[in-house]
């Protein structure tokens, strides 16, 4: 074995140790900036692909939140490529809210001066989804609609009586919208001012024990006329009858009131 294979292995090792520890600062010192992290065989609800440490790092961080102690045992060796290793792992995780998650899983580790570049993950998909909700599905295809400007579509995932929330809205803007045809109609009315939109998810965080799921999100848009809007939000999705039953959306109200004040018409109350 090259010294560059039990570099390898050394690397794989500090992996786990960090996920075993729970220490989130030397789980991000072993990515590139632009490491790739693929899951090919995908839970409903979560993406196939996280793109750069930045997003990684946050993800997991997400699942930690929820984490007590984490019992953590693995196999890992080398491949004939010196960059990549193989690693086969047991996963027993004791959750905040109470029960425990247990998994197991192939991993394939290729390397990048000494770093994690790429990485790709299989694991029990239904053992995954009886602990994390699927609604987080839900909420991804919320945005992607959105993205879309597909209302119509978007207004289906609502709950015929939902809700949707702003407790900080900026003066003009109601800080309750009732019904699904409320919610889309002030939707519809507010993209209307975006002259292009970006939404960007950072985190996606299903409760346990709950139907409650966390999401946390940027957007960055330019308004017609030219003037910009760029916020950071955290939103929480209730579920009944596996539709959105509540949306509460809090953000800056500072930075949204360029966006309320460039509504056409009278501003809702």
């Amino acid at each position: 074995m090259t010294e560059q294979h039990r570099h390898g292995l050394r690397v794989v090792d500090d992996f786990y140790r960090a996920l075993r520890a729970k220490d989130i600062d030397a789980f991000a010192e072993l990515w590139t900036a632009d490491a790739v992290y693929r899951v090919p065989t995908t839970p409903d609800g979560v993406p196939g692909e996280f793109a750069g440490r930045d997003v990684i790092v946050a993800g997991l961080g997400g699942f930690f939140a929820l984490f007590g102690e984490v019992r953590l045992t693995w196999d890992a060796e080398p491949m004939a490529d010196p960059q990549k290793v193989l690693a086969t792992w047991t996963m027993e995780v004791d959750l905040l809210a109470g029960g425990t998650y247990r998994n197991r899983g192939a991993s394939l580790f290729r390397l990048e001066q000494g770093r994690i570049a790429e990485f790709s993950e299989h694991v029990d998909t239904a053992a995954f989804l009886t602990v994390f909700s699927a609604r987080a599905g839900a909420v991804h295809r919320f945005f992607e609609l959105l993205q879309e400007r597909d209302f119509q579509a978007w207004g289906e995932l609502w709950h015929e009586h939902g809700t949707l929330t702003m407790p900080y809205a900026p003066q003009g803007l109601a800080s309750l919208i009732e019904g699904r045809s409320e919610i889309a109609a002030a939707y519809r009315r507010l993209f209307a001012v975006y002259e292009k939109a970006e939404t960007e998810l950072t985190g996606v965080h299903p409760a346990v024990g709950s139907d409650t799921v966390c999401v946390q999100y940027k957007i960055r848009a330019t308004l017609r006329g030219g003037s910009a809007y760029a916020g950071e939000h955290i939103a929480l999705f209730r579920f009944r009858d596996g539709l959105i039953s509540a949306c509460h959306d809090y953000f800056d109200p500072r930075r949204f009131q360029d966006v309320v004040d460039a509504l056409p018409g009278p501003h809702p109350r």
